[in-house]
């Protein structure tokens, strides 16, 4: 009799186990997956997004996929002009101009299919947006951008595995410092151009920081920014910044500078750009930052 109460206890404790690894390999531990849009090759805004100063405008299509349904998504953008301190301008001399931010959440209820969401908009820089006044001007710069998302299980996308979509996109506007860049031979140490001020256009101001730097491009997540391997400041920085000086060398000029003339018998320059990127930083005394990448 007892052997048979041990028996049938050991097949309860053998039985309530096997259901409860059931249970929990059923339980939902993944989060919802970030994609590319149907037919596109990525997501939008495509990483380092430079807009069309002709367009004034961000665009976005991504589609967001879940086993066991989509609860939230969350679409965000705010400064990057100071690194990841987020931090305040020090000074601007005109006042009209403000940094751009978005912020949008997409609930359930607007959520059509639970298991795949398709999502296609603009978001505009100019007064077609309702939080720019018609005269106020954004400030031409980085700003970081993410998109997250929940499903019902609570499962949250996640920076530290990139399950987040997140990178930096350029506000390229007419108003702040251009930069050209006409010729680079690395092998006969030649560069050409010129970093300059729009005068065309009356919210131009002068040219008041130059940061200049050679970048590793980061392989394993091309989304994010690269290691810097040499870089080369003048100027005042109007922002300060988590990952360099805020003020170097006197400016050569603050209407037009020339590439050629900061880089002449400098091989070390053009040694360590050899496969890597160079990027100019030239911001005013607005704060407008314009920032260009330049591969070889």
């Amino acid at each position: 009799m007892k052997r048979i109460t041990l028996m049938s206890l050991l097949y309860l404790l053998l039985f309530s186990s096997c259901l409860k690894e059931d249970k929990e390999s059923d339980i939902d531990l993944e989060a919802p997956s970030i994609l590319p849009y149907a037919g596109n090759v990525s997501v939008q805004p495509q990483y380092f997004l430079k807009t069309d100063t002709n367009v004034n405008e961000i665009p976005l299509a991504f589609s967001i996929t879940d086993a066991t349904g989509i609860q939230q998504i969350k679409i965000e953008s705010h400064s990057g002009f100071d690194g990841h301190t987020h931090g305040k301008s020090v000074s601007s001399i005109n006042k009209k101009f403000k940094l751009f931010s978005h912020s949008e959440v997409i609930e359930t209820e607007q959520i059509t299919d639970p298991n795949l969401f398709n999502y296609t908009a603009s978001i505009f820089v100019d007064d077609r947006n309702p939080d720019i006044d018609e005269d106020e001007l954004i400030l031409g710069g980085p700003y970081h951008f993410s998109i997250q998302a929940t499903d019902v299980e609570g499962n949250e996308t996640s920076y530290l595995d990139d399950s987040t979509y997140h990178t930096t996109l350029y506000l390229n506007t007419t108003y702040a410092p251009q930069v050209e860049l006409t010729d680079l031979n690395i092998p006969n140490e030649i560069i050409a151009g010129r970093i300059y001020r729009n005068t065309d256009h009356n919210a131009s101001s002068d040219i008041s920081f130059l940061w200049i730097y050679i970048e590793e491009p980061n392989t394993e997540n091309p989304g994010q920014e690269g290691t810097i391997l040499e870089e080369w400041v003048w100027g005042k920085s109007n922002w300060p910044h988590q990952y360099r000086s805020n003020e170097g060398n006197t400016l050569p000029d603050t209407q037009e500078i020339d590439l050629q003339n900061l880089f002449t018998n400098n091989s070390d320059f053009f040694t360590t750009l050899q496969g890597n990127t160079l990027v100019v930083w030239a911001e005013d005394l607005n704060g407008n930052i314009s920032v260009n990448q330049f591969n070889n």
